[in-house]
């Protein structure tokens, strides 16, 4: 990981504030409000606000007020929510990220202002990380695609007993002599889950549908890796009447099928750092935990930058989402150097897995290449 960049990925999601005002959590456990306010100029704050005279000269400041969140003020001003984390890199002084105080200045241009223009678009959908050279400024590694409408390699038997068991407005047509129900639903239309008591749904949650797919093998040993689950979707519960609760799809990447499972929708900002240049043909490896491409979303067989991947590394390894994997492969022939071919950038970590996407490429890479800690 690079030096100096102060890590933003963190448990905790940005909540309705005000003086001082928080909402109820609903995917973190909210901390309690600071006790120790104290006046700054004309307002009441718990922290040590900068002057915004010290800013550099063009610096574009936002006055924080009542209803603000960092999350909206991500929105506004760098174009996707999700670059929460890069607002609050900008802002030190806020220890807190669930409380914001009114009257705070909130520096949103300079460094992260940079970031927002020259590395990522208008929405989250079509966000792209591009090679930038050593000490510019920290960089979003992936989307809100590759976090929500992928998945992830977790443990082949994962408990998730919130199953999706019917559809509230089922079309059916005939097939043959008899009438086959649709086999999957999309946003805004409401299902039914079995099993909430279990999985301790709650009323206005917001949960990922995941659908349970294929074990995921070493690629040399070919011993199980772990399971691989994809995100098909959101869904809030509106209600739940026994051991059955009644969701509605917010957002689906894909059709969202009876069978399929809800699970708390995890803490997932993305990740920011800086990129560092590619070792060159000659550096020796990093000594560091080294594993496999084991996984590759759309099973393609040629990988290049903006391909998100699973590997077998996770945070027992000591990865976690913000670092980077050199991917290399062995020399082309006996006594020479292995073959550099890119790097990927870390999004998520389970224990002994992670996803990333690839940020940057020599050559093209495929599942069965190796990875170390950079």
């Amino acid at each position: 990981m690079v030096s100096g960049v102060r890590r933003v990925v963190v448990p905790v999601l940005l909540l309705l504030i005000a003086f001082p005002l928080a909402a109820a959590p609903r995917k973190a456990k909210a901390t309690k409000p600071p006790r120790n306010l104290h006046r700054v100029g004309d307002h009441w704050t718990a922290y040590n606000p900068p002057d915004p005279s010290t800013f550099a000269p063009g610096s574009k400041v936002h006055t924080i007020v009542r209803g603000d969140t960092l999350w909206d003020l991500a929105a506004k001003y760098y174009g996707n929510a999700y670059l929460w984390p890069q607002l609050w890199e900008s802002n030190t002084y806020i220890t807190d990220s669930h409380w914001i105080y009114p009257g705070d200045p909130l520096l949103v241009q300079g460094e992260a202002g940079a970031t927002s223009q020259s590395s990522t678009s208008e929405t989250a959908e079509t966000t792209t990380t591009e090679v930038v050279p050593a000490g510019r400024s920290p960089l979003p590694l992936g989307n809100e695609a590759d976090l929500f409408c992928w998945g992830y390699l977790g443990d082949p038997s994962e408990s998730m007993p919130a199953t999706i068991t019917s559809f509230e407005d089922t079309e059916v047509k005939y097939v043959g002599r008899g009438l086959e129900q649709s086999i999957g639903v999309a946003d805004l239309e409401i299902m039914y889950v079995s099993g909430s008591v279990a999985a301790g749904l709650v009323a206005g949650e917001t949960y990922m549908v995941v659908d349970p797919q294929h074990l995921v093998k070493h690629p040399k040993t070919k011993q199980v890796v772990g399971r691989h689950y994809d995100y098909r979707g959101r869904a809030k519960v509106l209600c739940v009447t026994g051991d059955m609760a009644t969701v509605i799809v917010t957002n689906s990447c894909s059709d969202i099928r009876v069978g399929d499972r809800l699970k708390p929708m995890p803490v997932l900002p993305i990740p920011l750092a800086r990129l560092t240049p590619l070792p060159d043909v000659c550096a020796p490896d990093s000594g560091k935990a080294n594993g496999y491409i084991v996984n590759a979303k759309d099973f393609r067989y040629a990988l290049g930058e903006g391909g998100v991947v699973e590997v077998n590394l996770g945070k027992d390894d000591l990865v976690q989402p913000g670092d980077f994997l050199t991917v290399f492969r062995e020399g082309v022939a006996a006594g020479t150097p292995r073959q550099v071919l890119g790097e990927i950038g870390v999004l998520t970590a389970e224990s002994r897995t992670a996803t990333g996407t690839i940020v940057q490429m020599r050559y093209s890479m495929q599942v069965g290449d190796r990875v170390e800690v950079k």
